[in-house]
């Protein structure tokens, strides 16, 4: 009989082993348990399991204490009085154990016995904590998310200690199966928001879930605007105050960066600096964040729209000034301005993504050779240079990356409408932007809350000009959604 029972063992170890194919990273440990005629086997993926721990804490006790009688449970006498690891489970179904191997955990087979045991011993390879590189500030915590989801969620809950802060982890996408992590406050997120996102999470399909970019994607995927309609965030301070406002945070494994819904349009001109700093001595960046990034939009179409067709509108020694240098350049303004706009980028962009010893050197061939050069062979008006770098210093100020990327896009878009219509087409390119600002909804909460619908109690606390934190705290910020918008009426004409 134990020579049957053995053998099924071996049948049930090389079952498990056939779902992973030839994989050579799959180990397997026999014992001969003491006192009795058992045998159990180990199965775990090496370089993400902690070997030490399972010598330790299984091996060890396992043959170091005798099995127990026929009258004792099996499995309670194991999990209570021989193995020493914190988190063990009884596992029945085949697919639920090749999903615990492959996310760290040990499986124990014995023999005679159907069921088995998963012991968490996962350790996996993670960076130690580092800068926020997406929102840096001038005075405050200086310690950004990293790759490890169970780490961001640790650095959350250090902000909020509190027992009504809920964590749900899932594993999504059918190939990597992928943890992400949503975190909220129970008695402050809003239910249907939860569910909204909860829903389309469950309806995932995707093979894998690679970043949180993933994610993002799905989740707004009804929308085909420019606007990013959920925020992401690599500080914890940034992610715990938005968790404390009642928004919902997604931690997905692997990626720096959390997500956080639903997302208003204020948030993306909001920068840690302005809590961490004296009210007084930030109360006027903000607004100037909002004017640079209109005048990032739009200084560089009005400059071709002026040049191109309301040239009388100019002042007389502006007018020629720009005549006296167009008529020593062969492009037209447009050109002009688009090539430097776009070359503007492509060194953006390869600065923010060359090795560092890199970024010197083309910034240094941007600024110099680029500019004074293509001025000297007469390429490129000295104005045209002027008027691009504004624009991007200005759009430069955005605390929100993606939000960045939104403006480039609109900004050319606006080049090109000027040029073709001047500033009647600027005009009405504003109030179509404008109008697709109004009829945007993350998770059903308008993209313009709370300055439309307006909401007074908001507007006055931390939109264009932050009050003094003891104000900011005496209230949490009431979500504006469309079916509460469409409620409000009735409401009044019922009163």
């Amino acid at each position: 009989m134990n020579q049957n029972q053995s053998g099924h063992l071996a049948e049930r170890v090389s079952g498990i082993l056939a779902s992973f194919g030839e994989s050579s990273d799959v180990k397997t440990r026999y014992l001969k348990l003491p006192g009795s005629h058992l045998s159990a086997c180990l199965l775990y993926i090496e370089n993400i399991v902690d070997t030490m721990s399972i010598q330790e804490h299984i091996i060890e006790p396992l043959l170091q204490n005798p099995m127990p009688d026929e009258e004792k449970p099996f499995f309670p006498f194991i999990i209570q009085e021989v193995l020493q690891i914190s988190d063990i489970e009884v596992v029945e179904d085949m697919d639920k154990v090749i999903d615990k191997l492959v996310n760290g955990s040990t499986i124990i087979l014995f023999d005679g016995e159907s069921e088995v045991l998963s012991a968490d011993t996962s350790k996996w390879e993670e960076r130690s904590l580092s800068n926020p590189k997406g929102q840096r500030t001038v005075q405050g915590p200086d310690i950004g998310f990293t790759e490890s989801r169970s780490g961001n969620v640790a650095l959350i809950r250090k902000y909020i200690k509190n027992p009504t802060l809920q964590v749900h982890t899932e594993a999504y996408g059918k190939i990597t199966n992928t943890s992400v992590t949503l975190v909220y406050l129970e008695n402050l997120v809003d239910s249907e928001i939860l569910s909204s996102i909860k829903e389309k999470l469950n309806e995932l399909p995707y093979d894998s879930v690679i970043g949180s970019n993933y994610i993002t994607e799905y989740l707004t995927k009804e929308s085909k605007s420019l606007f990013p309609l959920v925020l992401n965030s690599d500080r914890p301070d940034v992610a715990a105050a938005e968790i404390l406002e009642g928004r919902v945070c997604i931690v997905v494994d692997g990626t720096p960066f959390v997500l956080i819904a639903p997302a208003v349009l204020i948030q993306f001109f909001q920068s840690p600096d302005d809590y961490y700093l004296g009210s007084e001595a930030t109360k006027y960046v903000r607004p100037l964040r909002f004017i640079f990034f209109w005048l990032s939009l739009y200084v560089p179409a009005l400059y071709v729209a002026f040049t191109t067709f309301h040239k009388g509108l100019l002042p007389v020694n502006l007018l020629v000034g720009f005549t006296a240098q167009q008529q020593s350049v062969p492009f037209p303004t447009v050109f002009e301005t688009l090539l430097v706009l776009t070359l503007t980028d492509a060194i953006y962009e390869g600065s923010s993504r060359l090795p560092q010893n890199l970024v010197i050197t083309i910034s240094l061939f941007g600024a110099i050779v680029f500019g004074q050069a293509s001025v000297e062979a007469q390429l490129v008006q000295p104005v045209t240079l002027v008027i691009i770098s504004i624009s991007f210093i200005y759009s430069s100020i955005i605390p929100i990356a993606s939000l960045n990327y939104s403006v480039r896009i609109i900004k050319i878009s606006l080049i090109l409408i000027g040029a073709l219509l001047g500033l009647y087409g600027i005009a009405l390119f504003t109030l179509m932007l404008l109008v697709h600002l109004c009829y945007l909804r993350s998770f059903s909460v308008p993209y313009l809350a709370p300055i439309s619908p307006f909401t007074r109690q908001d507007m006055q606390k931390d939109v264009f000009i932050r009050k003094p934190i003891p104000e900011i705290n005496q209230t949490i910020p009431a979500f504006h959604k469309e079916e509460q918008m469409e409620d409000q009426p009735k409401k009044e004409k019922d009163s």
